[in-house]
């Protein structure tokens, strides 16, 4: 029953620790005028020394937005590369009975970590306002 018992606790101790998490928001525009929807997802920068889970957030009719990691509010401190996708959004059925394919409301380079030129770093014990004015 002890030798369970220990394993138990040997085991507990061998998962990964979760990153600390660390509460980021900001706004989004492009060429000046606030974003209205759309995504944006920060990936911790491995050859930054940054690992651990993306995160992302919901762009609001405001151009605000509020990571997430999975369920908690944040995203992992450290330096991240950054990618928005942002939809026009289209009615489900045009005059010809098909679905249309939503138009990107920015270039392409930003969907793409490495082509989008966006990096932050994610500081603890900070107020982590990141805006992203894009052109």
């Amino acid at each position: 029953m002890v030798t369970v018992s220990l394993l138990a606790l040997l085991a507990a101790g061998c998962e990964p620790a979760a990153p600390a998490l660390s509460a980021v928001h900001g706004q989004v525009s492009y060429n000046g005028i606030l974003l209205h929807t759309g995504i944006i997802v920060f990936t911790p920068d491995p050859l930054r020394g940054t690992v651990g889970p993306s995160a992302h957030g919901e762009i609001q009719a405001d151009g605000s937005y509020i990571l997430y990691t999975g369920d908690q509010c944040g995203a992992a401190e450290g330096w991240h590369r950054v990618t928005i996708i942002a939809l026009e959004s289209a009615p489900f059925v045009n005059q010809n009975g098909q679905r249309p394919v939503p138009r990107s409301l920015l270039p392409d380079k930003y969907r793409d970590p490495e082509l989008s030129g966006l990096v932050c770093e994610i500081k603890a014990g900070q107020d982590n306002r990141i805006d992203f004015n894009l052109e």
